[in-house]
């Protein structure tokens, strides 16, 4: 089997905790030829920690690099368009973490270059690949006319979880601050660049969270159902950390909502009704690895009530997705998350916020 040598740009908790891992997971298909990060003190240990010789003061030498096939981006969202741009200059295929950008325009753009380049860019919803969300997707047309989705991202944020079964290692205060300013600055034109000039925090942070852990669940729904014809309405309250979107699909609804606080938990998925039926799944956090997952299917009939279910599986996402992307590039495999197909969720964003402005 083909293996891919693959660098990292970003090494933050994502790398640490779900990336790092997959990648030793897949020896067979994948070899960590080189990784940067902002941080000296982390780039080191990452380094000493996972026996990689080769390690890059900028995102630019890393893509550079000879001995670099691929390049996963994994740094703050803000350079997502930076270093997947400079990667494919440099000739590399990309994973790069979701978002793929800050804007529709941006994620167009790469989109573009991908296409003239030739190369492979996949972006990292790992939750279309896992092989209880691909058993659901595949009985959905089994259920009959749908009345009704609800699709919830209800959780707290990863420390809670990581610090209890892994060590992240973070910077020792070594980040230059010139970089770091320079950095809140990007992020925050970017960002006002879709929600306007006199946003609210409650507002920007809104849109931080849909294009952060609300992207996932709005890409999967696009997977299951398609574009909808409009979003409705939608409200957000709790400073930003809680939202709640209706979107039209003609016939049915599907309601969204993601609240983030700081109870103990983790509860992601769906449950897609029809008048008859009802089709769940639930995902574990990202955080613990190779947790089950469970699809859950409920049927009513004049005999009496009936529950199927498929599972548990076992397989990590993350591994289901890096498997993906390692067959798209060594052997013209699909890619279920494209820049072209990325660009859509970035429209519906659009218009949530358009709701939420009062438009």
């Amino acid at each position: 089997m083909t293996r891919l040598r693959v660098g990292l740009i970003g090494l933050g908790e994502v790398a640490q905790v779900m990336h790092l891992p997959a990648l030793r997971r897949l020896q067979d298909r994948f070899e960590v030829t080189g990784l940067h990060d902002i941080s000296p003190s982390v780039l080191a240990r990452i380094a000493a920690r996972w026996n990689v010789a080769a390690t890059y003061a900028s995102a630019e030498d890393l893509v550079a690099a000879p001995d670099v096939d691929a390049v996963l981006v994994l740094s703050p969202d803000q350079h997502h368009h930076g270093h997947v741009a400079a990667a494919l200059v440099a000739g590399k295929h990309v994973l790069v973490e979701k978002p793929a950008a800050l804007t529709r325009n941006d994620v167009a753009d790469l989109a573009a270059r991908a296409d003239a380049a030739g190369r492979v860019v996949m972006v990292g919803y790992m939750r279309r690949y896992a092989p209880a969300f691909l058993a659901a997707r595949d009985r959905l047309a089994d259920l009959g006319p749908i009345t009704h989705a609800d699709l919830r991202d209800y959780m707290c944020e990863g420390p809670w979880f990581h610090r209890q079964t892994t060590d992240v290692i973070y910077p020792a205060g070594d980040i230059p601050k010139e970089a770091s300013a320079a950095s809140r600055a990007l992020r925050s034109a970017m960002m006002r660049e879709i929600c306007g000039a006199d946003a609210s925090p409650a507002l920007l942070l809104g849109y931080e969270l849909l294009t952060g852990v609300a992207s996932h669940s709005i890409s999967a729904m696009r997977d299951l159902f398609g574009m909808p014809a409009r979003v409705a309405a939608a409200h957000v309250s709790a400073g930003g950390n809680h939202l709640v979107a209706a979107l039209d699909y003609g016939d049915f609804s599907v309601t969204y909502q993601y609240l983030v606080d700081n109870l103990a938990r983790f509860d992601g998925g769906f449950d897609v009704y029809t008048d008859t039926k009802r089709l769940s799944l639930a995902f574990p956090t990202p955080y613990v690895r190779n947790l089950p997952m469970t699809v859950e299917i409920q049927s009513v009939t004049e005999a009496g009530n009936e529950t199927t279910l498929l599972g548990p599986f076992y397989k990590d996402a993350f591994v289901a997705e890096l498997e993906a992307f390692h067959a798209a590039v060594t052997g013209g495999g699909p890619v279920l998350s494209s820049l072209t197909d990325s660009i859509d969720d970035f429209r519906i964003f659009e218009e949530i916020v358009a709701r939420l402005r009062g438009a």
